[in-house]
């Protein structure tokens, strides 16, 4: 049964453990790692091995088999592993003992499933709170052992029931923990229980002072209640300075605060419970409040920060720079506190669940029962009313001379400097061409290239407003409307994702061509005042209006329903384009399920093997399926194998076409056309390809497999151009769907372990099953235009941030050794150590600049709103200057920009002279630092530490 799980031990020499003081779970004693070999199958071990593993990690720890008291075997509950691990085990031990059933083993598997590569460090955990509490847990739902293990002639007796761990007389407890991956693998680790902390004279304070600090106000009330009761057990005045040393120096700092003060530990308790009946303020951390300030907050108190009383008060009042270290007795050491209680909202939607109306960010949906599907609609709305204020400088753009005059008149009648494009501003306005004819598609390369070069030279913050002409269908609130187009509907969506991905303030509007210029300029100016105050019902920090007759429209939601009961005819045949990818397979099984005679499939990869078994395995229902090779954004190709299958097989009933790829996840602006290219090649030439042939044959549907990317700004961020790609298919689709040939584009959230996704965390919240999307897939063959399947609906507006990175208190200086007899050298070095120090500290600001657009200044970097994106692109920038190999985990875990050139000038230091002939690695400009910020990442695991390792919490 598998599981889900995560893991993490400190590992740390245990000498060093102790000298600091460190909290220490259990010694490693020994470990041992190998290879089984081969066997007869990959998932198949060996016991030679095993027993080979073990017998090393024995010898590795020098301890007696007898002193061990618990095995936490890997232990699957297979007929064939089990027993072969327990003959590996007794055959190890047999070699230095002859004793039987003295040792308990089990396998914690049966308890929580098994987590896969964090399988083994949880059943390490078992072992270390086993030892830590005496106590040895049962292996629940073990009904009868194996008849293929003999545990009377072992030493080894089946742990299924809850039993007191006597220490040993004379010594620690010892348990053992294998761990074996598939494919031949071994690892097996001993481990003792901690040794006895050594007693420490730690001087009482006359008063105590407590933090507690959150992301919220219900979080640090909740955490404070926790806290009071495990200040109601502290033992004595040690026991209590350790605990208030742990709250105020081994916890994150969060967005809000609050501390008390008190005598003993009873009074810190009374006082932490007045914080979680809320009798107690909580404030915001505010990291430019000065102490003055905060003390005339306060009423005027002259609270000082470096007294428990004086630091309580401040913090009370939102004061982010109190020394809480130094407010920490001497000798005070970290101990067990409770943990952060994080919320409980739910980010997916579980097996058990049904869609409730008032869930936040749900569409709404169709009485009918079948997977929730959506079309986008637009109805009117007035632009709230918003203040007068507005960016002070705009660089403008504008296609139309008429408008660029009229939008210049208006931003300076209310004192808006205008400039030219490029020049710096607070926002940027962009109008298109007022052209009535179809936009060509070759024309996206040139817009790749003006987006990309806005966002590149664009200030960090600063606004975008898009304006063009006929991007979208009004047809059904203004009957002058022709349709979309497909492409000014993509560029649309490109600059929205855009924006979203440079965490910009966007507008995308979509103007009435009718409009007189001065109309037009007004809407825009009135647009872009209101982007500039905040849109807070906004995708991603992007909005998108359009104008008909000057009334605005918005688009919304409604239920889209599938189309009238069609059964495929037994005559013709389907064509599949990409139906050798994951998701084209599994439509081909559904066409093929519902009535598919005969199904075509082309694409440009090559038939291997594994692909030809699946395509034969699709045959043996009866259909016959053929694979033809055929680009799709070749139409002359397209159009022969077509006049082929119809010489064989008759009519065309209908296209499916799931042809695409996806670029690495990356920022737009360094991305070039060429790449781009690449992606939009199947979804853009690729559909107009197929609708074209489908509609000229008459055939009786085309369905474009397509991504919740075109639609919404989110799920394009670091994806702009597949973005871009799919919002071609959507309008497509809503322009050419007619009464002979329905044209439908599907675009779909992330189908759960199937096909190409979103990042991670998108893909998390929008998700959809494969069966699920399959069944929706047949609902909506025939519904033509654009249908959205949100998939699982988001969190609540507010609850989805990311969880702030730790914190650590900040690097040390650089160490610089000082030669014996060298006072003018050592000087000389100090005086270089302090200007690579200052010239680091430069560079990372100039990073930051880079990539935020502005100096971070003193301020915490996990208020910064760092993510994935973001941290990779300062990690290129950081290391463009060359000499730098930068490890993008430093940027989760320093706590301030200074901390980040402090680690990094430490590392540029040398620590001797040069090697000779040593090349220096200079990455590439563009280059994305991938491959070394990787070495950078796996560096530290090959390091192994020469004594043993003390394993913390």
């Amino acid at each position: 049964m598998p599981g889900e799980g995560v893991v993490t031990v400190v590992l740390k020499p245990l000498r060093a453990a102790l000298r600091d003081g460190d909290r220490v779970r259990g010694v490693v004693k020994g470990t041992a790692v190998n290879h089984g070999g081969r066997t007869s199958g990959l998932t198949v071990p060996s016991s030679a091995a095993q027993q080979s593993v073990i017998s090393a990690a024995l010898a590795d720890a020098g301890v007696s088999v007898e002193s061990i008291g618990l095995v936490e075997a890997h232990g699957t509950g297979t007929s064939l592993g089990d027993p072969i691990e327990v003959e590996g085990l007794t055959r190890a031990w047999r070699g230095v003992t002859d004793r039987s059933q003295f040792c308990a083993i089990g396998s914690l598997k049966g308890n929580v499933g098994h987590l896969e590569p964090a399988a083994g460090l949880a059943g390490l955990v078992k072992v270390l709170l086993s030892m830590e509490r005496g106590v040895v847990p049962p292996s629940l739902h073990v009904v009868r052992p194996n008849d293929h293990i003999r545990f009377e002639d072992t030493p080894f007796f089946l742990a299924d029931r809850v039993m007191e761990w006597p220490r040993p007389q004379g010594g620690p407890r010892r348990g053992a923990v294998s761990a074996f991956g598939m494919g031949g693998v071994n690892a097996h680790v001993i481990l003792e229980e901690a040794p006895e902390a050594p007693v420490r004279d730690v001087p009482a304070p006359k008063t105590f002072v407590v933090r507690v600090t959150g992301a919220d106000e219900t979080a640090v009330r909740t955490l404070a209640a926790a806290y009071a009761a495990r200040f109601d057990a502290a033992r004595d005045a040690v026991e209590t300075a350790d605990l208030c040393h742990t709250a105020n120096t081994g916890r994150s700092v969060l967005e809000f605060q609050t501390a008390v003060h008190g005598r003993s530990a009873a009074d810190l308790a009374a006082a932490l419970r007045s914080v979680a009946d809320g009798t107690l303020p909580i404030a915001r951390v505010d990291i430019d409040l000065t102490a003055a300030d905060a003390a005339a907050v306060l009423g005027g108190t002259t609270a000082a920060p470096g007294h428990p009383v004086g630091a309580a008060e401040l913090a009370r009042a939102g004061y982010a720079h109190v020394d809480w270290a130094g407010l920490s007795p001497a000798g005070a050491r970290v101990t067990d506190l409770p943990t952060y209680p994080f919320a409980g909202t739910p980010f997916w939607r579980g097996p058990e669940e049904t869609d409730r109306p008032d869930r936040a960010g749900t569409p709404v949906r169709d009485e009918r029962p079948g997977t929730p599907a959506v079309r986008v609609r637009w109805r009117a709305r007035a632009l709230p009313p918003a203040p007068p204020a507005g960016p002070a400088t705009v660089s403008l753009a504008a296609a139309d001379p008429a408008l660029g005059q009229a939008l210049t008149g208006l931003l300076r009648d209310r004192g808006v400097t205008v400039v030219a494009p490029g020049a710096p501003a607070d926002a940027a306005l962009v109008v298109g061409a007022r052209d009535p004819r179809r936009t060509d598609p070759a024309e996206l390369g040139s817009f790749w290239s003006e987006l990309g070069d806005l966002m590149r030279t664009l200030p960090q913050g600063a606004g975008v407003l898009w304006a063009s002409f006929g991007g979208v269908d009004l047809r059904s609130v203004h009957g002058g409307d022709t349709g979309p187009d497909p492409v000014r509907a993509a560029t649309a969506m490109a600059v929205r994702a855009a924006g979203a991905e440079g965490r910009r303030p966007t507008a995308v509007v979509h103007l009435d061509p009718a409009d007189r210029a001065a109309e037009q300029a007004a809407h825009l100016v009135a647009e872009l005042v209101a982007l500039e105050d905040g849109t807070p019902e906004s995708d991603a920090g992007t909005v998108v209006t359009a104008y008909r007759q000057g009334v605005r429209y918005v688009p919304e939601t409604a239920p889209a329903r599938p189309d009238r009961p069609y059964s495929l005819p037994a005559e013709g045949y389907c064509l599949v384009t990409g139906g050798l990818g994951a998701v084209g397979l599994r439509l081909i099984e559904r066409l093929v399920a519902r009535g598919a005679r005969r199904v075509a499939v082309v694409g440009r990869s090559a038939l291997d093997a594994t692909r030809a078994r699946a395509l034969r395995k699709l045959a043996e229902s009866g259909a016959e399926v053929d694979y033809l090779p055929c680009d799709v954004s070749d139409p002359a190709a397209l159009a022969a194998v077509a006049d082929r299958l119809g010489r064989r097989w008759g009519r065309l009933v209908g296209v499916v076409h799931a042809s695409g790829r996806v670029n690495p996840f990356g920022a737009m602006h360094r991305r070039p056309w060429s790449d781009a290219e690449k992606v939009l090649a199947p979804k853009v030439a690729g559909s107009l390809h197929v609708v074209r042939l489908a509609k000229e044959r008459r055939a009786d549907f085309v369905v474009l497999v397509s991504s919740i990317a075109g639609t919404q700004a989110l799920a394009g961020r670091g994806l702009v151009d597949y973005s871009l790609a799919n919002a071609f298919q959507l309008a497509l689709a809503e322009r050419e769907d007619d009464e002979v040939t329905a044209v439908t584009a599907h675009a779909w959230p992330n189908w759960t372990g199937t096909g190409m996704k979103a990042d991670d965390a998108f893909s998390a919240a929008y998700s959809i099953g494969v069966e699920e999307a399959l069944d929706a897939f047949s609902d909506h063959l025939l519904s033509g235009g654009a249908v959205v399947f949100p998939g699982t609906a988001p969190a609540p507006e507010g609850t989805g941030t990311a969880a702030p990175a730790a914190t650590v208190p900040a690097a040390p200086a650089v160490p610089v050794a000082l030669p014996a007899g060298g006072g003018a050298r050592a000087g000389t070095e100090m005086a270089e150590a302090r200007r690579a120090t200052t010239a680091m500290r430069a560079r990372v600001r100039d990073a930051f600049l880079h990539v935020l657009g502005e100096d971070p200044g003193d301020r915490p970097l996990q208020a910064l709103g760092l993510d994935s994106l973001m941290i990779a692109e300062l990690t290129t920038a950081l290391e463009r200057g060359g000499g730098l190999t930068v490890d993008p985990s430093l940027l989760m875990r320093s706590r301030t920009a200074d901390d980040v050139a402090a680690e990094l000038a430490a590392l540029a230091v040398p620590a001797g002279p040069p090697a000779p002939a040593a090349a220096v690695h200079t990455p590439a400009p563009d280059h994305d630092g991938a491959g070394s910020a990787l070495s950078a990442l796996l560096r530290p695991l090959l390091d192994r530490d020469a004594g043993r390792g003390a394993v913390q919490s």
